[in-house]
């Protein structure tokens, strides 16, 4: 009986540890998700510096008359 004991002990251990690895696996998705969009934010801030660097660089002028 002690080795059966043992053997669902295992057993409960190796299920519990495939929820632990589930969950682990779905922080990492919403991580993953949250860098991708802080790496979009980023693109669009430095897009912005740019041209306002382009832009500082050639003032706009009114035409001539």
């Amino acid at each position: 009986m002690g080795a059966l004991a043992d053997a669902v002990a295992v057993l409960k251990d190796v299920l519990r540890m495939r929820d632990d690895l589930d969950r682990l696996s779905k922080n990492v998705d919403k991580l993953a998700d949250v860098a991708n969009d802080l790496d979009r934010r980023m693109i669009r801030i430095e897009t912005m510096v740019e041209i306002a660097a382009k832009r500082a660089n050639h003032p706009a002028r009114l035409p001539k008359k």
